[in-house]
């Protein structure tokens, strides 16, 4: 009976899926953190642009105090644009290095899975011949047990033609004794009677 495939590095196999979907997660929690820095850093930028056309509109209305207000708002923002966008950079960097991890764990799963069914495809063509070297022994058992049996058969077969040729014979031998005594015994009275007519003949 065929027994169960067992992978031999099942224990890797498992390591491997475990890796992989930590890694999987890391890349999501990643993406999720360079997505909101992104987003920061795309506010800042929009603060920026309007802050910009503020200060064109300051500009021609002549207002001093609010142009140089304009200019400290943009110096302000332009200071944090910089440490944003580095923010983001940065998550983006990272999100692409778990990326890489992710996509390799992935690479090193693929190649266990292949090879756990490669295993398995060669398990099942073993398998496939020693259930035909099995099936043959079975067949050659049930030949040669029929094989020996026939044999017997042929052997009481033999051995009760032998014994009824044998009486056959003992029959015909015993008939042939007994018409050789009958025989004998007709020769014996022929003789018996011939003596006795010589005697009387000898007696006149």
């Amino acid at each position: 009976m065929a027994g169960k495939f067992k992978y031999r590095l099942e224990k890797v196999l498992a390591m491997r899926q475990k890796r992989e979907e930590t890694l999987k997660q890391e890349l999501s929690d990643a993406q999720r953190i360079e997505k909101r820095a992104r987003e920061q850093l795309d506010e800042l930028l929009a603060q920026q642009t309007l802050g910009m056309r503020n200060l064109g509109s300051n500009l021609q209305a002549g207002s001093g105090a609010q142009v140089q207000a304009s200019n400290d708002y943009l110096n302000a923002l332009k200071d944090k644009v910089a440490v944003q966008e580095k923010f983001w950079k940065g998550h983006r960097d990272a999100m692409s290095a778990a990326d890489e991890r992710y996509r390799k764990a992935q690479r090193d799963l693929e190649i266990v899975k292949k090879h756990k069914e490669k295993s398995r495809e060669r398990w099942q063509e073993e398998e496939k011949r020693l259930e035909g070297i099995r099936s043959d022994e079975m067949a050659s058992n049930m030949f040669q047990a029929k094989l020996r049996r026939q044999l017997a058969d042929d052997e009481e077969t033999a051995a009760y033609e032998e014994a009824r040729e044998k009486a056959l014979q003992a029959q015909q031998d015993a008939e042939a004794m007994l018409a050789e005594s009958s025989w004998m015994q007709g020769f014996l009275s022929t003789a018996a009677a011939e003596a006795e007519r010589i005697g009387r003949q000898n007696a006149s």
